[in-house]
């Protein structure tokens, strides 16, 4: 009888031991996984940060097509008083997620919300990412349309504001504009007041750039006037990022129109005696 009554409370507190210990067990292999998970896609999706202002840092990675050297990807993080704001994520859904986690150890702490430039893969392939952890994701009104037109990940997210070419919408302390059709038909740019920086996305092409890169959305009659108007309402701005390689400053539109002007003299020397285009020329261009 005595060790009847003593022998089930010891055997419970077994059972419950071994349960308990099973439970933790589970735990800690579930945060290794994820621990080797995140790791793995760190070594797998790099990504490099360059501070360019007070709470700004440009983001690049890399995209890898068979056969062809890494592309690489610009976007922007933005420290926006409580809010920390990603301005177009990498390329690819799991690059992004490895991009989130680069930024929480950047930072410091988690992105809130996500602004995407327009919809081409490059720039809005990450959205399912973001929205999965809860970010708020911002895009032109036609940009989800376009993305789920041509198979790509679909925002659930847009801003009415930005619809007409012009159009300006205020997210937190960022202006983000539509300045009309350019590289692709629903280009946004973003602009930092306080620090005088301009993500210009696509719009504008980096630096070394020697083509205009991929064009099969582009609208090349109203690119020059979109960057004139770039130009013109964001003429103070001191650092001009692009889309894809290096930035500038506001001149920095002024290459992309030379690419413009040299598209459109190619194209006229293939059946036509007219005289060359200067580039200014093209920027007048309606």
């Amino acid at each position: 009888m005595t060790l009847s009554r003593f022998a089930t409370p010891l055997l419970c507190a077994a059972v419950l031991t071994l349960t308990a210990c099973g439970e933790n067990s589970t735990a800690t292999s579930e945060v290794k996984a994820s621990d080797s998970f995140l790791a793995s896609l760190k070594a797998d999706y790099p990504v490099s940060f360059a501070k360019i202002a007070d709470g700004i840092w440009v983001h690049t990675t890399n995209y890898k097509l068979p056969g062809q050297s890494p592309i690489g990807s610009n976007g922007l993080v933005v420290v926006d008083g409580e809010d920390v704001v990603l301005v177009d994520g990498a390329w690819g859904e799991l690059a992004t997620v490895a991009l989130l986690e680069a930024i929480k150890t950047e930072v410091g702490k988690p992105v809130t919300k996500m602004i995407v430039t327009h919809h081409h893969p490059d720039k809005v392939s990450g959205v399912d990412a973001a929205e999965r952890v809860g970010i708020q994701v911002y895009t032109h009104p036609d940009t989800p349309v376009l993305a789920a037109r041509s198979g790509f990940a679909v925002p659930n997210t847009s801003v009415a504001a930005l619809k007409d070419p012009r159009s300006r919408a205020k997210i937190g302390g960022l202006e983000v504009t539509f300045p009309g059709e350019a590289h692709a038909p629903d280009n946004l740019v973003v602009y930092v007041p306080e620090a005088g920086v301009l993500y210009a996305g696509c719009a504008v092409r980096g630096a070394e750039t020697t083509t205009l890169g991929n064009i099969e959305d582009a609208n090349l009659t109203a690119w020059p006037e979109t960057l004139r108007f770039i130009k013109g309402v964001y003429k103070d701005a001191k650092i001009v990022v692009p889309g894809h390689g290096k930035g500038g400053d506001i001149s920095l539109p002024d290459h992309t129109l030379k690419l413009l002007a040299a598209k459109v003299n190619a194209e006229a020397d293939k059946g036509s005696d007219k005289p060359v285009k200067t580039a200014k020329e093209v920027e007048d261009l309606k």
